[in-house]
């Protein structure tokens, strides 16, 4: 490579280099500005067209330039009617070396776009760079190479997208997150369906737990085939409420697997994977007397009320993993507070339900309840509830209050009093990103669901 002196080059000489990394140039107002009062005060450098384009420069008069470092500057000052730029040639520069050069330049900005810096050290990487030296030529640590590098893995036009959205508020500490999951699919499938920065961080660990919870259910399918139990037929699906079948067993998948499995204890059993246990099932012994059609509505309605109750549980087991997440820092804590604590403070108001301190500080066991707790367990529970913030107690106390609620009346029917509850329990959560993980559970929630007993309008005697 060839660095000729500064000279000065007419602008209708110099054109932006096709190739640069950098695709939007940001507001340049400013600098335009101050290019009028003080003029260009750092030399371009550019190189002939020929190196870049040689097709391009057949029958041309004047050698033509292309900028390789001062991209800003040259749009800037054209804008500000600049004719003449101080400029610096080089020549003899590969495609290569003219890539890593506008690169090693670019990347060390600050006011690049999340998708301009992923692109931008992948394409370094591309030009056989490794995340050393990107590392060593842009001043950036290698892990941070490294976390670019995982969201140009990602789909570039979902991302372009979400950072365009100004509602999203796309931030690079909030994509990291999707590096807990390996699976680039869902990677995407999470940043196409997050509605907002903190809904992505709440999927991604929601999807990184179920992910783990797979694993763990996949190891005790293995015992449970190898102990010669075998998975639930397909008819179980349909019936699994309607009182045909009965739970022998919940496995729990939130924690490891068990060392071994009885093969005496669950002789004649079926698995069934649930969303956070593995069920050992069997049929019961239901010889009885045909039914009457009324005792046959009255097992819908009981089989539809358990399906709803199912649901609900879930529900609840997934907002108090977001407290307890919430509690532990995993989630980004909101700047003001203050229309949060208004709102929990409302839920446990309106909720009505019964809880006291040890209700609250039992919420932070594994316990099933303060009077099984150990005493050295009460202590330790007793200090970290102390220790937490308002806002915190106050989402434990909304969840105590509201955790025992039933959706439906004794009918089957849809308890409004119940949705709207949980509805107003749910948006202050949604503040901090949080949202169900399946659409029928938002059904549950607003009364849509089709396990509802839906009562007849009355009809109108006057018609």
């Amino acid at each position: 490579m060839e660095n000729s002196n500064i000279v000065n080059i007419k602008a209708e000489r110099i054109m932006a280099h096709p190739n640069n990394p950098r695709k939007n140039l940001g507001d340049l107002s400013e600098l335009v500005e101050s290019i009028k009062i003080h003029g260009i005060m750092q030399n371009l450098t550019v190189i002939p067209l020929v190196d870049v384009d040689p097709d391009a420069t057949i029958g041309q008069g004047e050698e033509k330039y292309v900028t390789l470092i001062g991209h800003r500057r040259y749009a800037a000052g054209s804008q500000a009617g600049v004719t003449e730029f101080p400029c610096k040639i080089a020549r003899g520069l590969s495609e290569r070396e003219q890539m890593s050069i506008m690169l090693e330049e670019n990347m060390q900005r600050a006011d690049l776009t999340i998708w301009e810096q992923a692109n931008g050290f992948q394409m370094m990487l591309d030009l056989g760079e490794t995340e050393e030296s990107i590392a060593e030529k842009t001043g950036f640590s290698k892990t941070t190479v490294r976390h670019r590098l995982n969201i140009a893995k990602l789909n570039q036009d979902i991302l372009m997208k979400k950072e365009k959205d100004e509602a999203f508020q796309l931030s690079l500490t909030d994509l990291y997150a999707l590096e807990q999951i390996e699976d680039i699919k869902i990677r995407d499938k999470i940043l196409k369906e997050a509605s907002n920065s903190r809904d992505l961080v709440w999927r991604a660990k929601s999807a990184a737990e179920e992910i783990h919870r797979d694993k763990v259910a996949a190891k005790i399918i293995e015992m449970l085939e190898e102990a010669g139990i075998g998975a639930a037929p397909k008819e179980y699906e349909k019936d699994q409420y309607s009182g045909k079948w009965e739970t022998v067993e919940w496995i729990s998948t939130e924690k490891a697997a068990p060392k071994r499995i009885s093969k005496k204890k669950f002789e004649g059993c079926f698995y069934h994977k649930a969303y956070r246990s593995v069920n050992v099932i069997r049929k019961k012994d239901n010889s009885k007397e045909p039914m009457t059609e009324a005792e046959r509505i009255q097992k819908e309605k009981d089989r539809n009320k358990k399906t709803i109750k199912a649901i609900a549980k879930e529900m609840t087991a997934q907002r108090k993993s977001f407290i307890l997440n919430a509690i532990a820092g995993k989630i980004e804590p909101l700047k003001d507070t203050e229309d949060a604590i208004k709102g929990l403070w409302g839920v446990i108001v309106d909720a009505c339900g019964y809880m006291n301190k040890t209700t609250l500080m039992a919420f932070l066991s594994d316990a099933k309840d303060w009077w099984n707790m150990s005493d050295e367990e009460k202590e330790k529970c007793q200090a970290k509830f102390q220790k937490l913030s308002i806002e915190h107690q106050l989402m434990i106390g909304a969840f105590c209050a509201t955790n025992d609620k039933d959706f439906t009346e004794w009918d089957g029917a849809y308890r409004k009093e119940t949705g709207e509850l949980i509805t107003q329990f749910t948006e202050v959560l949604e503040k901090y990103g949080f949202s169900y993980a399946e659409e029928e559970q938002n059904k549950v929630m607003e009364g849509s669901h089709e396990c509802y007993f839906k009562k007849e309008e009355p009809k109108d005697e006057s018609a």
